[in-house]
């Protein structure tokens, strides 16, 4: 008997079929429900579709951390997947607290990804830190580990930094001020310079030497306002710590001091004789010494009026002063009589006892003195009024140091 022909249920198909689909589930070796970073991945183990299963990445044990100069190592268990297969890496994070706290990804040597059992964090911040390390296979994450003990970084703060700055600041090093100092070996000085109010400001940072020296380049104070300089450093450690503060102040002069001429007469007017003046004014306190080498500055200095001591000579329209003892050296230039009280020739000054050439200095006005002793020579009256100067020559300096310079007589004068 012929029997009717049937259809196939549904359930049973061609071989064809499954093995597409065993294709389709070995074409997908890694399938993520969580995207990038999640801790668990779909791994083939053979052609049929059933033997597809799931993989993931455990923690590693908790690593081990501890500090020595300043630097963290940090060390682990190799990690493997569920399956067994070997992880390929691992990324190292720290943590201000046993539990909680915020997640900081570790620097230096372990910075990324890692694919070594150690690593070491140099500089580690003050503090006490509990590193977690986290196993990973190529996109994929697997579950971070235990903390650490706790790893406690440097928390010293170094020492201030000393400070040296010149002193004063002036018309001659305005432009380039050196300041330098120490603190600790290898730290980061971070030096502050500020005038009166702060009106202005400049800053610099370095690096001291194995010895704890330091030198900052050469501060341009220029526009900075005279008077008061405050100079501030902060030396910050490896680890971060930064110190208190080191400071400094020095005061700033760039006002070149003036020396002002002024001729007076004792006798005939016009002519240069014995009693005549010459007196230098100068605008600031001065440095003696460097008018007269043996004064001393803030004493009032004795006259030079012995015998022999002081020499004056004319020459045409010019003064100058010489004294023939040893022990000084007379530094006052050349005045500019601006007119001529010689009938030719020189003439000479000189003098003994009452008749001698005087030089005297005034503490009290910053005044230098010098009266004309007995004259040798032929003298003629000087022509019409005088506009005398002197131009200090290198080395005049007022008390910060500053170069002395002429200024216009306030009125003119002669003998």
């Amino acid at each position: 008997m012929n029997r009717p022909s049937q259809t196939p249920r549904r359930s049973e198909f061609r071989p064809g079929r499954h093995a597409r689909i065993a294709g389709v589930v070995a074409a997908a070796l890694v399938i993520s429900w969580g995207g990038p970073a999640a801790n668990a991945f779909w791994q083939t183990l053979g052609s049929n579709a059933g033997t597809a299963k799931a993989d993931s990445i455990p923690a590693v044990a908790a690593p081990a951390a501890s500090v020595s100069s300043g630097a963290a190592a940090v060390s682990w268990a190799q990690g493997t997947t569920a399956a067994g297969r070997p992880v390929a890496g691992y990324t190292v994070a720290r943590y201000s607290a046993a539990t909680g706290g915020t997640k900081v990804a570790a620097a230096g040597g372990c910075v990324g990804t890692v694919a070594a059992l150690t690593c070491t964090e140099a500089n580690l911040p003050g503090g006490t830190w509990y590193y977690t390390v986290t196993p990973v296979l190529g996109a994929w994450a697997g579950l971070e580990s235990a903390r650490s003990g706790g790893a406690v970084g440097d928390s010293t703060p170094p020492a201030a930094p000393t400070i040296v700055a010149p002193s004063p600041v002036n018309i001659a090093n305005a432009a380039s001020a050196p300041v330098s100092g120490t603190a600790e070996a290898l730290s980061s000085v971070t030096v502050t310079v500020k005038d009166a109010g702060a009106a202005h400001t400049a800053s610099q940072t370095v690096t001291t030497n194995g010895s704890g020296q330091w030198t900052a380049a050469n501060f341009d104070l220029t526009t900075f306002t005279d008077g008061t300089i405050t100079y501030s450093a902060v030396a910050t450690d490896a680890a971060g710590n930064a110190s208190a503060p080191g400071t400094a102040t020095s005061t700033k002069d760039t006002v070149a001091p003036t020396a002002k001429v002024t001729l007076v007469n004792s006798g005939t007017q016009g002519t240069a004789e014995k009693g005549d003046t010459v007196t230098i004014q100068f605008s600031k306190p001065m440095n003696l010494p460097s008018i007269c080498s043996t004064w001393v500055t803030g004493q009032q200095p004795p006259e030079a009026s012995a015998n022999g001591d002081v020499v004056v000579t004319i020459t045409g329209t010019n003064l100058t002063v010489s004294r023939t003892l040893a022990g000084c050296t007379f530094n006052i230039g050349t005045v500019s009589l601006g007119a001529t009280y010689a009938n030719s020739g020189n003439l000479t000054f000189e003098g003994n006892g009452g008749n001698a050439s005087k030089i005297a200095w005034n503490n009290s006005n910053q005044t230098l003195t010098i009266t004309l002793g007995q004259r040798a020579g032929s003298a003629k009256p000087g022509v019409g009024t005088s506009s005398p100067t002197v131009a200090p020559p290198p080395g005049v300096k007022d008390l910060n140091g500053n170069q002395a310079v002429s200024a216009p007589p306030a009125a003119a004068s002669r003998f």
